[in-house]
Order: structure tokens, then C-alpha cells, then sequence
């Protein structure tokens, strides 16, 4: 049975950031945050949710109004502040547990959204947003942007951002926030794909009460970030309905909330991001071009991280001080075989992928440098260096080949002997005098 409420729920919220079960007297049994977001487990287990979310009574409270009518509660909007402190605001859904007729209890799926939706607590200075000198580059592009975003950060003109996935949108967005007169303003982070599109409307302007079944007076995202800046990551996920009302928001600075009679006037900045090129997206038609031309008053293109290749070992310098001071280690660098094999890596998920790379070797490694055998087994799916590959019209094979024996040279130096080779790239010896025989290396 409870599992059938589990994929239900699930069902509802694909991407849900939270689940919480309570038993028929709102006490939890069970919870699970994404990336342990907020709490552990074992921190809510046995706690009201009253006493998990002082801010909430029973009647404000969505599982206790689902547990009091027995009846399912969908897409409610929640500002909530939790036991330790913590602004959280969530979109959920509360489905009751209901057992011949009984309800024995409820289940509550959730995502984050606003500004608790993608900040990371160890972002930026003192856990707080990321400045102009976290953008750390030797590129001479990524120069001249960090130059340009001082400049960017005094206006308030909307600007795109767009780059491949992890080369850093929201960092930069940060940055143009805190450059600026608007630094002791809110920052309100949202990814457009993350809510239904159902919900966007009141999620951005906010609701008034009765405006719909369950609706109360709301502020949206633009008047939450007052003053100060609203990024939306993935605009070009949005329904176009929703599009025409952001451009009309944008155009005017005034909006209405769902079910409002009166506008609205703020002064919010609107930061937008999306993975794809202009071009794509409007030959595809995802975003409207009208909207388009609104939002990329101030255009920044994000230089992927295989086309920076002198970043990378000052990025990874960055990424291990890091996780010294996070983890309470004292890795001292790479080896020369990581050097190597990060400077020929495609990166094809960019600075989050090397990361991410560096964050999984801290788990693993035991000596006092980053080796290449503490490396993830997704870093090798995909070895040969995809912009040379394409620049110079290598074949794959050939280029797969290429770096495979420069991987074998380098653990041999590494390692003086055959067999500690075969141990360091996690092959046999006898593959690896096949290896060496195919490659003709002594």
C-alpha cells in the first residue's frame, strides 16, 4: 500500500526535492531531502510537523488540513521557515493515506523553488553569494567578461546568459548581483523547468485570496526580489501563455497577481539563463522573439571549459582547497598523470563535471595527491579530447587510440613497472601488454 503512494507521489513530483510520510497525528515516520538539503533523517523522524515548521498551525499546515478533510491537497505554494531557522518555500502536493476507509496517515511530495531552489550553502564568501573573484580564469574571454560584468552590474537591464550546462550561469548571475547597488537586495534564484508550468503564473506574481480553490494572499518571486534581482534558469523551458505575461511584466515593470485587480509596480532586476543557443531556440521556437529581444538586452555567452584549457588546473587548485577546508583533509594537488589526463579530459560537463570529478576523489583517495585511479569511472567513457577531435577532423578511434597510449606512457613513468601500471588504470597485466604491443611502446 505504501508504496503505492510512493510512486504516486513520485508520479506527481518527477523531480521532487522532498518527501515527508506522517502518520494520522502529523508525527513524520519518514523523510528524504535531496542532497540532504536542511536535514537528515534521523533530525525530523518522530518531530510533529508543527514542531519540524514552527511557522505553521493546523490550519495552515497543508498535511494537517489533508489529515483533517481526507482529501488531497495539489500544487500548494508554502513560505515556510523550519526548526533551525531556515527560509524554505516549496510547491507541494499532499495526498492522505487512506486504508479501508481510515486515514492512517499522509504523504507529502515537494520541490524548492525561489531562492532556497539552487543556492549551495558553501557558495561564495562567508556561505553567501558568489562574487566577481570567484569567477577564477587565466582565459583572456573570461577576462574581459569579469570586466564587463562590473559594468553590467551598474544598470538594470535584463541580461541572457547562456552556455553549456555547467559552465557557471548562475555563478555569473551571482556575480553581476553582488557587483552592483543592489547587493543588499534580495537574490532570488528560480529554474523555470523545476515547476509545472501550471503554477508559474501565481509562482511569479503571486495570488490573492480566492483567486482559485485553497488560494491566499501571496507575494510572487518579482516582489519577493524587490529592489533586487530575480534569476530564471531554463527560460526557455516556459510555456509561451507565461512568456507573454513575463514580457509584459518586464516591459511595463507593473503586474497584476492571479486573481488581483490592481497593478503592481516593482524594481526587479530579471537575470535569464538557458543552455541553448539563441539560435536554436528561436529557430525551434521555444522562447518567443519578442521576449528574446527583451531579455538579451546584455547577451553573455559562457566559454565551455574543454575551449579554457588554461583554467583548468587553477579551477582544480580552487576545487582542492575547497574540499580541504569542507572535508578536513589535506590533499596537497594532482599528480602528473591527473595533470595530464584533466588538461586532454573533453569536459563535456564542464566546471561542475571537474567538481564533481575532484569531490568524488576526495571519497576515495588515500595518498596525499589526487591520483589517476581515484578518478571516476565516467571520466574515462568519453577520453578523447572532443575539440580537437573536431577541429582537426581526426577519427574517433584514431583519437581514442591517441590518448590511450598516452595514459599508458604516463603510468609507466609513473610507476616503473608493467604490473603497478596495470594496477594504477584498473586493467589486467595481460591487457595492458596487449596494449603496449598494439601501441609499440617499449
Amino acid at each position: 500500500m505504501l508504496i503505492n503512494y510512493m510512486q504516486q507521489a513520485v508520479g506527481l513530483y518527477a523531480n521532487a526535492d522532498a518527501l515527508i510520510f506522517c502518520d494520522k497525528d502529523g508525527y513524520v515516520e519518514y523523510g528524504k531531502w535531496s542532497d540532504n538539503r536542511y536535514y537528515q533523517c534521523s533530525e525530523v523522524v518522530g518531530k510533529h510537523i508543527l514542531e519540524l515548521y514552527p511557522t505553521l498551525t493546523e490550519e495552515t499546515s497543508t498535511i494537517m488540513r489533508c489529515l483533517h478533510s481526507k482529501s488531497a491537497r495539489i500544487d500548494d505554494i508554502q513560505h515556510l521557515k523550519n526548526f533551525k531557522g531556515d527560509q524554505v518555500d516549496i510547491v507541494s502536493t499532499t495526498l492522505p493515506i487512506v486504508v479501508e476507509g481510515k486515514v492512517i496517515g499522509a504523504l507529502c511530495a515537494s520541490s524548492y523553488y525561489g531562492d532556497g531552489a539552487k543556492r549551495e550553502k558553501s557558495a561564495g564568501k562567508d556561505g553567501g553569494l558568489y562574487q566577481l573573484s570567484d569567477i577564477i580564469t587565466e582565459n583572456e574571454q573570461m577576462k574581459e567578461l569579469k570586466i564587463q560584468i562590473a559594468g553590467i552590474a551598474q544598470t538594470r537591464s535584463p541580461v541572457l546568459i547562456y552556455g553549456e550546462t555547467g559552465t557557471g550561469k548562475e555563478l555569473v548571475a551571482q556575480s553581476i548581483h553582488t557587483s552592483g547597488s543592489r547587493r543588499e537586495r534580495p537574490f532570488i534564484a528560480q529554474n523555470c523547468a523545476a515547476i509545472p508550468n501550471t503554477l508559474l503564473e501565481s509562482l511569479f506574481f503571486g495570488t490573492e485570496k480566492g483567486s482559485f480553490t485553497g488560494a491566499e494572499r501571496k507575494k510572487g518571486l518579482f516582489e519577493l526580489a524587490e529592489g533586487g534581482t530575480l534569476f530564471l534558469d531554463e527560460i526557455n523551458s516556459m510555456d509561451f501563455s507565461i512568456q507573454s505575461k513575463l514580457l509584459k511584466a518586464l516591459e511595463e515593470h507593473t503586474f497584476r497577481r492571479v486573481g488581483g485587480t490592481r497593478d503592481i509596480a516593482v524594481d526587479t532586476r530579471v537575470i535569464c539563463a538557458m543552455n541553448e543557443s539563441p539560435q536554436e531556440v528561436l529557430r525551434s521556437g521555444k522562447l518567443r522573439r519578442d521576449l528574446f529581444y527583451r531579455i538579451s538586452v546584455v547577451p553573455i555567452s559562457l566559454i565551455p571549459l574543454r575551449r579554457r584549457k588554461e583554467d583548468i588546473l587553477p579551477l582544480s587548485a580552487h576545487f582542492i582547497d575547497r574540499f580541504n577546508l569542507e572535508l578536513g583533509r589535506s590533499i596537497q594537488g594532482l599528480s602528473d598523470l591527473t595533470s595530464h589526463a584533466f588538461l586532454s579530459h573533453a569536459w563535456p560537463g564542464n566546471v561542475r563535471e571537474l567538481r564533481n570529478v575532484i569531490e568524488h576523489a576526495f571519497n576515495v583517495e588515500c595518498s596525499g595527491q589526487i591520483t589517476i585511479k581515484s578518478l571516476p569511472e565516467y571520466f574515462f567513457d568519453s577520453p578523447a579530447e572532443e575539440e580537437r577531435r573536431l577541429s582537426t577532423g581526426t577519427p574517433l578511434v584514431e583519437a581514442v587510440g591517441a590518448y590511450e597510449k598516452l595514459l599508458i606512457e604516463q603510468a609507466l613513468r609513473s610507476t616503473g613497472s608493467i604490473t603497478s601500471a596495470a594496477r594504477l588504470l584498473k586493467t589486467s597485466r595481460q591487457t595492458l601488454r596487449y596494449k603496449m604491443e598494439k601501441y609499440q611502446i617499449g
